[in-house]
């Protein structure tokens, strides 16, 4: 199998690290500030800017939109492996384990590949809080296919 990133995904995600994309704005308004520091084949680094839309009275970020930001997550992660143009994919299955609260300002994220075959890729992600401890690990399983 070739290691190698279409050059479709790879614009994308190199925009996307550039900043300013189309997929930085849509992300920056329903999301957050989400930035890719840097990716790979199988994996990427981001930081999450927390800002004051997400976080609950007590200062903790809901779990619901954790969840959403681990989606668009995983999706990045996939991306990554994507070798075809024409490929897409669809999330199947999102698990996303809690351990401490992630809170003001900010979060890392770590997202990598474990297994990718022909038609499903196999997605961990791990978000670490501010004092750098593991706040939310994250199981997706995302179902290739293709377009036109």
């Amino acid at each position: 199998m070739t290691r190698t990133t279409s050059e479709r995904h790879t614009d994308i995600l190199n925009g996307y690290k550039a900043g300013g994309s189309r997929f930085n704005d849509w992300a920056e308004e329903k999301l957050g500030n989400l930035i890719l520091d840097d990716w790979e084949w199988g994996a990427i680094n981001m930081r999450w800017e927390i800002d004051d839309r997400f976080v609950m009275p007590d200062g903790v970020m809901f779990g619901g939109h954790i969840a959403s930001v681990a989606d668009h997550v995983a999706g990045l992660t996939a991306m990554t492996v994507l070798t075809q143009t024409k490929e897409r994919f669809r999330t199947s299955r999102l698990e996303t384990n809690f351990f401490r609260p992630l809170t003001l300002p900010h979060a890392t994220i770590e997202g990598r590949v474990t297994n990718a075959s022909a038609s499903l890729i196999h997605v961990e992600a791990d978000f670490h809080n501010a004092d750098e401890k593991l706040a939310v690990r994250v199981h997706a399983v995302q179902v290739r296919r293709m377009t036109g």
